[in-house]
């Protein structure tokens, strides 16, 4: 809506008698009439408890803590990426670009639509702050283009009352997985709950941790460097370890391409299934499932489904990284929301209403918190464990962190094709081969840190 126009009266008196104030009072005035310049960053969904909690904890303080600038979080929904995408095209789009995590950012790095942050990180000390491999994997080039917003594992979540009332343990080996699946088919319980529908990028979760931790991380570490091809034996056989399990319906079959993963995660909570392999994501949606049905949820390390292979294994994943638009008139407003960030009291005030969303990769895990919330508790065991993983060199690789984009789409949906018995998984791991050896030779492959 435009603004009407106010009209008065001006003489030449008054006109002079303000030029002269204007000039004795100016350099204390302006500060006070000049408007904070907008800082607009698109968010994806969130509830309306997780929208109060930002608003409380960082956009009322950042804002009430200078004058210089008003941040403004827009809620975008699912269709965030797309939106970005099509926006910074154009050279529109928000000040602060929030990606799905490396491979996501990629896109944009390519096409020159992030700013370089090394001058900020100097300035705030980030490099203090985080953990090293988080810098590396934002940086493209000697330019620092991301900062990592949300580190994340994976771990086996289960039906605790369930458990219990059946006298189950929760496996820890192969061996143990299986049986103990097998057992719940005959008893009518669906073992694992998963679902891609809307969500076809479920599915490389499921891939990513057979081959992890049937494979190991050395293994993929040497693929990932060009050391090992994608169709060797060893990722042969993960993904033949993955298509029988589905073949013996331990996803649930044809049910898993009509539920999403927090409609799944529901079904875990009623006790009609045993156990989830989640990321840490699914803590958020405690408040929805188990806390609804009363039952209680225990949360422990994914099996180990090769002896070779270490336990436990910390998966570190990416679940979004924070950017600035190359378009953007405000960057220096952008990094000061950044390094509002990076605080141990803003994370634990935000994980109490929102866990799993703000897992900065802190150089130090964060200090311990007395909680009487045993779900908080865990989330907390494993944002530490991730940590130490992560500082120690010993972790896992999550696909949409550590593969190229091109390598990360083909395993969302070529892995449906083997599921569909439209192509054996050797022929699946020749294509992903082939497109990762292609992304190789365009420079395309961001090579990961060295192990530990």
């Amino acid at each position: 809506m435009q603004t009407p126009r106010l009209t008065s009266k001006y003489t030449r008196r008054t006109l002079v008698a303000g030029a002269a104030a204007s000039a004795v009072f100016g350099s204390s005035i302006r500060p006070s009439l000049a408007a904070p310049k907008v800082i607009n960053w698109w968010y994806e969904g969130a509830t309306p408890a997780q929208q109060a909690a930002l608003e409380r904890y960082l956009t009322q303080p950042f804002n009430a803590s200078q004058s210089d600038y008003k941040l403004v979080i827009e809620y975008r929904g699912s269709g965030l990426p797309d939106q970005l995408l099509v926006a910074l095209a154009g050279g529109q789009g928000p000040d602060i670009v929030l990606t799905n995590g490396p491979a996501w950012t990629q896109r944009f790095v390519t096409s020159n639509k992030l700013l370089d942050l090394n001058a900020f990180a100097q300035k705030f000390g980030w490099k203090e702050k985080l953990a090293p491999i988080a810098l590396q994997l934002g940086t493209y080039d000697g330019k620092l283009i991301a900062l990592a917003k949300t580190i994340e594992t994976q771990a086996l979540f289960y039906n605790q009352t369930l458990f219990k009332q059946k006298s189950w343990t929760a496996p820890k080996t192969l061996q143990e997985t299986e049986a103990l699946a097998d057992t719940m088919l005959k008893a009518g319980i669906q073992p694992f709950v998963a679902g891609n529908s809307g969500q076809r990028f479920a599915n490389r979760h499921l891939l990513g941790i057979v081959y992890n931790n049937y494979c190991s991380p050395d293994a993929v570490y040497k693929a990932l460097c060009g050391e090992l091809p994608w169709n060797a034996p060893v990722f042969v056989e993960a993904v033949e370890l993955l298509n029988r399990w589905w073949d013996k319906g331990y996803f649930g079959g044809k049910r898993y391409f009509s539920l999403n993963m927090n409609q799944s995660f529901a079904v875990l909570a009623t006790g009609k299934a045993g156990m989830a392999m989640q990321g840490t994501w699914a803590f958020q949606w405690v408040p929805d499932t188990f806390d609804k049905t009363k039952q209680e949820l225990g949360i422990t390390a994914l099996p180990q489904l090769a002896p070779n292979v270490p336990y436990p294994v910390f998966v570190l994943g990416i679940g979004a990284d924070l950017a600035i638009n190359a378009a953007t008139q405000v960057a220096e407003g952008c990094a000061m929301v950044f390094d509002r960030l990076m605080d141990y009291g803003f994370v634990e005030k935000m994980s109490q209403v929102w866990e799993g969303e703000w897992n900065i990769p802190f150089a130090k895990a964060p200090p311990s918190v007395a909680t009487p919330d045993r779900i908080q508790a865990e989330a907390a065991r494993l944002r530490a464990g991730v940590t130490e993983a992560m500082m120690s060199g010993r972790y896992g690789y999550a696909p949409w962190t550590f593969w190229p984009a091109k390598t990360d789409d083909y395993m969302k949906g070529g892995i449906e094709e083997v599921w569909l018995k439209q192509i054996t998984p050797k022929q699946f791991s020749d294509r992903l081969n082939d497109t990762f050896q292609q992304e190789m030779k365009e420079g395309l492959v961001k090579t990961p840190p060295p192990r530990s």
